[in-house]
Formats: C-alpha cells, sequence, structure tokens
C-alpha cells in the first residue's frame, strides 16, 4: 500500500538505538529535515519528522526538557511519571525495567549529585 502526504516516509528512520528507546535520528536519517516546512525546528532547519529534533541531545532524566538535570526534573517525574500517566514520560525510565518508579527518582537523584 502505497501512503501519500507531508510527513510520511518508507524507509527505515534511522532512530540511533531502539533497544535503549532513543529515538534520536542517526546522521543519515530520513526523517531530517522532512517535516512541515511551515515550521522550524530549535535550530533554525526545517522540521523534522517525529518528537525530536535532528541534534537534540536530550538526557537521560531530563524530564522538562531544558537541557539541564536538576530539581525540577525530579518533580516532573514524580508528578507525571509516579502519580499521573506514565505513558506520557519517556525520560522516566532510567534503569530500562520498563516501569517508572521510586527507583528511577533515586537513579536520577545520583546522577544529579555526581553519585
Amino acid at each position: 500500500m502505497e501512503l501519500e502526504g507531508l510527513g510520511l516516509i518508507e524507509n527505515n528512520p534511522l532512530f540511533l538505538n531502539l533497544d535503549t528507546w532513543d529515538f534520536g535520528y542517526e546522521e543519515y536519517s530520513p526523517c531530517i529535515d522532512a517535516g512541515d516546512p511551515s515550521e522550524m525546528d530549535p535550530d533554525g532547519s526545517r522540521r523534522d519528522i517525529g518528537a525530536r529534533w535532528f541534534g537534540d541531545e536530550t538526557q537521560p532524566g531530563d524530564c522538562n526538557a531544558d537541557s539541564i538535570q536538576n530539581v525540577l526534573d525530579i518533580v516532573f517525574m514524580i508528578n507525571n511519571c509516579i502519580l499521573g500517566d506514565a505513558t506520557e514520560c519517556g525520560c522516566g525510565d532510567l534503569n530500562q525495567d520498563n516501569v517508572v518508579n521510586v527507583l528511577d527518582v533515586v537513579l536520577l537523584v545520583n546522577i544529579i549529585l555526581g553519585s
């Protein structure tokens, strides 16, 4: 079946690492600069297909995506991933056990403290 439309591809999107749920793009991904031309990515280029943009080096545990791991990420993780809807929390499963829980919060605290 052939699909037509803006933002649709048939090729491998070349995600960085599906085993660790890293949906960033490899350098030659067909998703880069292939999204909506009326919007721009934060780097000033045409929008990429997908939630992340090429060059978005989000760190594990950076739940609010401000490029800093700090107490705001802990608050976000607790409010949204543990107490709220865990389906909205791609940043929270730091120990990769398929559950966002207090162990992930402890791991994030250790990352922030440099332990």
